[in-house]
């Protein structure tokens, strides 16, 4: 009868005497992890002895040597610690020497199978306790074997909430879970995207995009503007990405950058408020309306003897090193190339001259441009004043920022991912108003498969009948009051019709009754419908199909949602929250909570606008102007 595990004799072999059994049951992945595994020996020992068995010549004699049945990869760190002279070559390694008539190969594969891996959870956090024990990053990495990184993010993914772990251990998220909501410290910010995200399951990539909306990201604009290494030296963190490829990262002080570009603002306007400008405003972004100011003209300035000579021998240089390089100019050629092209620029910006009359009665905006440096617009004229022949729009002067489209201007004061969800808030809504209206279902899938024709992307619906992703834009939108309409809705109409299936269905189609079949089409069309988009343009201004379906369908958000603290106040800036309460509940209101903390001032103005019937701008109906023929097309067909 084999000896049992635990009457296992235990011996120390020299190193350099044992060999790796054939009877071993592993074959993937031996060498895998040795690196982490080699410095664990290391630092804390051999943990487990190995299990051997003697080893026999071919006439059965032992020969002094030991097969390592159980222990393969921990021979093989100890061979490579050897190697790298952390041990002798002969050093005694404990051993458990196992009945040479048992089933030794059963026991190999006992070890390997029977063993239940560390939940990743418990190996965070037992990081986490070496760390809080005065440990450092770099010394746990050397102990384990492992890159300061690797320990840096078990580190962070310790310090997840305590209750999204919890959710972790009993398998109710996974990992890339966990390390998207790693990307932010902020529990309670965890914690409400992970109450929007039970019920069905948020993807990594949206659970990251949630928590990092509305930060500073380090190849913003602002940040470009004051250079990082600015931020940083003026006492600014960065907060880091640890599982991100690209070492993504975010400003962790707002505060202190707007300081910085105000600060940088205010000497370059400075200096252009030297040359002799009536005003001079610095501002974080050029006005979406610069395009409407109009500018007046600098005046042509002969250039002096001197200039002209310099700039014709300028020319003959530039022209001799091309004639020289042809299109392939060394790294000097190139250079010096360089340096006649900025000398040229700086000859001919003499040639052109502000008149100091004009510099007095116009101005200059002075804002970052779309690098890291400075864009000044000289010889502005404000609305409403004066201008001479001189004075032209804007855009007959060729500027580098024409007029943008309506749709381009994106709307102040809402993050994209929150104005994705209000959309998806409209979309929803809009789809349960629909599902109530048969004869409005009937006009938007006519609609829908006339358009499709020739603009396929003017559908209100999809024809083939695919619901949006609202889920995609909006985490949580499941628990929305008009997805929950809609979904009683639908139920109680297929469960009416007991729609049959298979060859079935076109008879029963025949037979079925005008009334039960537009309600049927209702409850089948509504779900395809998408009010999210914003790309649906209307030449004249004209409501968009969208919009004309939810003027139709007599649609009002305030049926359908609410501003909430969780939900809308808490995201976005104490700015905009103050707006909102100025414009639902009045001045007085407004003055009431200026000055509290962001949470306290979003609670309170939940309060305020509860009842308000106040909505943000993506859910506020639009009123149809009465000059578009396709409009007037559109109302006809849906009355």
């Amino acid at each position: 009868m084999p000896a049992k595990p635990f009457d296992a004799e235990t011996i120390h072999v020299p190193l350099n005497r044992l060999d790796l059994a054939e009877a071993n049951a592993r074959r993937t992945g031996r060498e895998e992890g040795l690196e982490e595994l080699a410095a664990s020996i290391a630092a804390h020992g051999l943990l487990h002895n190995l299990g051997v068995v003697p080893a026999h010549d071919a006439e059965g004699e032992p020969t002094g040597r030991y097969d390592v049945i159980a222990g393969g990869r921990r021979l093989a760190a100890l061979r490579l610690l050897a190697e790298r002279r952390k041990i002798a070559k002969g050093a005694p390694i404990p051993c458990r020497v196992l009945a040479a008539d048992g089933d030794v190969t059963g026991a190999s594969l006992a070890e390997n199978v029977v063993r239940v891996a560390m939940h990743p959870a418990d190996q965070f956090e037992a990081f986490a306790r070496l760390h809080a024990e005065g440990q450092d990053v770099e010394r746990i990495a050397r102990r384990f074997g492992v890159s300061p990184l690797t320990v840096r993010q078990r580190l962070r993914l310790a310090s997840v909430s305590p209750g999204l772990i919890a959710a972790f251990r009993a398998g109710e998220m996974g990992l890339e879970a966990v390390t998207a909501f790693a990307v932010t410290d902020d529990h309670e910010a965890q914690e409400r995207v992970w109450r929007q995200s039970q019920g069905y399951g948020m993807h990594p990539a949206s659970i990251r995009r949630l928590l990092v909306e509305g930060r500073i990201t380090l190849d913003d604009r602002r940040v470009r503007f004051v250079g990082l290494d600015a931020y940083e030296a003026a006492g600014g963190s960065v907060e880091r990405d640890l599982f991100s490829e690209d070492g993504e990262g975010w400003i962790a002080d707002p505060a202190l950058l707007a300081r910085l570009v105000d600060e940088r603002l205010a000497r370059e306007a400075k200096a252009v408020r030297a040359e002799g400008w009536g005003w001079v405003d610095a501002l974080p972004a050029l006005p979406p309306d610069l395009w409407r100011m109009a500018r007046l003209r600098p005046q042509r300035a002969p250039l002096s003897a001197e200039d002209e000579a310099r700039l014709s021998a300028l020319g003959e240089r530039f022209d001799a090193i091309e004639a020289e390089c042809g299109d392939e100019p060394d790294e000097d050629q190139s250079a010096e190339l360089d340096r006649i092209e900025a000398e040229i620029e700086a000859i001919r910006a003499r040639e052109v001259a502000w008149r100091p009359e004009d510099r007095a009665r116009s101005g200059a905006i002075v804002a970052p441009d779309a690098g890291d440096g400075v864009r000044v617009e000289r010889g502005l004229m404000r609305s409403g004043e004066a201008a001479n022949d001189d004075a032209v729009p804007e855009e007959e002067e060729g500027d580098e920022a024409p007029r943008p489209a309506a749709k381009e201007r994106p709307p102040a004061g809402l993050p994209a991912a929150l104005r994705g969800e209000l959309l998806a808030h409209r979309s929803a809504a809009l789809q349960a108003e629909v599902a109530a209206r048969p004869d409005l279902a009937l006009r938007v899938l006519l609609h829908a498969l006339i358009v499709e024709r020739d603009n396929p992307w003017r559908a209100v619906a999809r024809v083939t009948l695919r619901s949006p992703a609202l889920h995609v834009a909006c985490p949580g939108i499941e628990a929305a009051p008009a997805h929950a309409d809609l979904e009683a809705r639908s139920a109680a109409a297929l469960d009416a019709a007991r729609v049959p299936e298979g060859e079935r269905l076109w008879p029963w189609l025949l037979a079925l009754d005008t009334a039960a079949a537009l309600d049927l089409l209702a409850v089948l069309v509504a779900p395809s419908i998408d009010a999210g988009s914003e790309d649906w343009t209307v030449p004249g201004g004209a409501l968009s199909p969208a919009e004309q379906v939810a003027a139709s369908a007599g649609l009002d958000m305030r049926h359908w949602w609410k501003p909430t603290a969780e939900g809308f106040l808490g995201r976005v800036t104490k700015d905009a929250i103050a707006a909102a309460v100025r414009e639902g509940a009045g001045e007085d209101a407004a003055r009431r909570i200026a000055g509290a903390k962001k949470q306290a001032m979003a609670e309170a103005a939940e309060g305020f606008l509860n009842g308000a019937g106040w909505l943000p701008e993506p859910l506020r109906a639009r009123p149809a102007p009465d000059t578009s023929p396709e409009a007037e097309t559109m109302l006809q067909a849906a009355e």
